[in-house]
């Protein structure tokens, strides 16, 4: 529900917070206070176009906020959300607008800015506007589809025919797919058969690469190698001036006699043994480099042959041989879905015929179901439309036969001729302010614990409408009240009885300037607004007529 509107520099309205109630709320005041001018900046908030000449005059920024109580989210207005990543914060929703004298504004919802267009996709899922203005779901084809649907019990119907036509949209694409033109079809193929078999060739290993790095730098540097392994090992066991073993071996004699003598000396004689032990393994390794450090120009030329071929390889397929082994298993797939293409291609199309005749038997039927609920909706709302003083009115919901598609085989549109002897047409194309609000209030009557959207408000709707059929129209209101949020821009002194809150627009001059005020009217305030509303003025008849009023609405269970 519409909890707070705060409206600033708009129009006649300087700075104003109103704040409205569950069930029904009323604006009523003098013609020209500024009771539209409320209806037309939620409007705004709710993402209508704008002009700069909305500003107040003398101002440079014309500011509406409009904060939302959610008890329940639709699963449309949850998706918009998450879309632009917007979280409730304790169920509240806040909208803004900003419009500025350069024509430029800004579009704000839960605090982050969003494009306009997503605004009024936030405010079509939370409040129905009837009157002169753009929020009118009703007139919508597409929602007077879901409407039916509603009225029939045939939502479910409906959201399973949705579902078959996204998966036969899935099939069509992917056999689409696989129809592409048989010459693109058979290069691709073709190049992918070279491309596994280059790899293959190759024979690839994991951590080739290292190896071959090791390998071509030994055998670059050969001769270096030869000649410094051959000195350490001469060092060794080979110097002139005293190999390195034999001293090692001199000096382990030593020790062993020593520690036959002293306990002491047995660990370090262990410890010599051991550092011979070692240098013989020293030795036995570099003797096995002096004889493979041998420079061999034919296995060079292999190596460097070998690069190059990986070089190549990496350039196509990947930066090393895992990623190139990795592109291989891909091709190697992609060929195999090709070669298994035909078989892949029937398999879908015999799939494709039986979710086809699956969705044609269930589309004529929704459809079936629809037509036989449409009839008994059009009484329904042609009823409605009597009780609202609308007898020459005729309405009628339209079927045309569509090519099968996410909502079946019907294009489903609601038509009235308001008057005898008048050809229907859309309700889009009903042009009175005050025709098209008694229109809706009539079809939200019908439709009232169908309609998803919790906040509805009606503009003009009682215009050129008096006596009984104001008192029928209040009832209607309040009864719609019991399942939404209604707000109503009035001028009849009956449909104000019946509002649970009753808030009255005034003009005042202030510093030479006219503003637009909104109060509530509780208690004897409102007695003597409903007075002026009966008679024009407030006399002590009209005051003993608007207690007499209120008091028929409390005991008649209207308001």
């Amino acid at each position: 529900m519409l909890e707070t509107l705060r409206i600033q520099n708009y129009a006649l309205i300087d700075r104003l917070e109103v704040d409205f109630a569950p069930g029904f709320n009323v604006l009523t005041g003098e013609t020209g206070a500024g009771k539209s001018i409320v209806v037309g900046a939620l409007n705004l908030v709710l993402g209508a176009r704008a002009s700069s000449d909305i500003i107040r005059t003398g101002e440079t920024t014309a500011r509406v906020e409009a904060l939302f109580r959610l008890e329940k989210v639709s699963a449309r207005l949850k998706t918009l959300l998450s879309q632009q990543g917007i979280e409730l914060e304790e169920d509240c929703l806040l909208l803004a607008r900003t419009v500025s004298a350069d024509g430029r504004g800004r579009a704000f919802a839960g605090g982050q800015l969003v494009p306009v267009s997503v605004l009024s996709e936030i405010g079509d899922e939370l409040v129905d506007l009837h009157g002169q203005h753009e929020h009118q779901s009703l007139l919508r084809p597409d929602r007077q589809t879901d409407l039916v649907d509603a009225f029939a019990g045939t939502e479910a119907d409906a959201a399973r025919m949705a579902e078959r036509m996204g998966a036969l949209g899935e099939l069509d694409r992917e056999i689409a797919q696989l129809e592409t033109d048989d010459r693109d079809r058979a290069r691709r193929m073709d190049f992918l058969r070279f491309e596994v078999s280059e790899i293959d060739a190759a024979g690839l290993q994991p951590g080739e690469e290292e190896e071959l790095r090791g390998r071509l730098r030994r055998i670059t540097h050969a001769e270096k190698v030869h000649a410094l392994a051959n000195s350490a090992h001469a060092a060794l066991y080979e110097s002139e001036e005293g190999a390195a073993v034999d001293r090692l071996d001199a000096a382990l004699s030593d020790v062993t006699e020593l520690a036959e003598i002293l306990e002491e000396f047995r660990e370090l004689a262990g410890q010599l043994s051991e550092a011979r032990a070692q240098i013989e393994a020293v030795a036995d390794e570099l003797r096995r480099h002096t004889t493979l450090a041998e420079f061999d120009p034919a296995e060079l030329d292999e190596l460097n042959r070998r690069q190059a071929q990986l070089g190549a390889l990496k350039r196509k397929y990947g930066p090393d041989i895992a990623a190139i082994l990795e592109y291989r298993e891909k091709a190697a797939a992609e060929l195999a879905a090709y070669e298994g293409r035909d078989a892949r291609l029937e398999t879908l199309r015999r799939r494709r015929a039986v979710l086809l005749a699956e969705a044609e038997k269930a589309a004529a039927e929704l459809s079936a179901a629809r037509r036989k609920a449409a009839a008994k909706l059009d009484r329904r709302v042609a009823d409605a439309l009597r009780d609202l003083d609308m007898r020459g009115a005729r309405f009628e919901t339209r079927f045309e036969a569509v090519p099968l598609c996410a909502r079946g085989v019907d294009r489903i549109e609601f038509l009235l001729a308001a008057n005898s002897g008048e050809k229907p047409k859309p309700l889009r194309q009903v042009a009175s302010g005050d025709e098209i609000s008694r229109i809706m209030l009539a079809l939200k009557a019908v439709f009232a614990g169908m309609d998803r959207i919790p906040t509805l408000v009606f503009d003009e709707i009682d215009a050129g409408v008096g006596g009984a059929v104001a008192r029928r129209v209040a009832e209607k209101m309040a009864a719609l009240a019991r399942s939404h949020q209604v707000l109503c821009v009035s001028h009849l002194a009956q449909i104000a009885a019946a509002a649970a809150r009753h808030l009255t627009v005034s003009k005042a001059d202030e510093n030479g300037h006219t503003l637009t005020r909104v109060a509530r009217a509780e208690g004897a305030d409102r007695e003597k607004e409903l007075a002026r509303l009966l008679d024009g003025t407030v006399s002590a008849v009209g005051m003993e007529h608007a207690r007499a009023l209120l008091a028929d609405m409390q005991n008649t269970g209207v308001s």
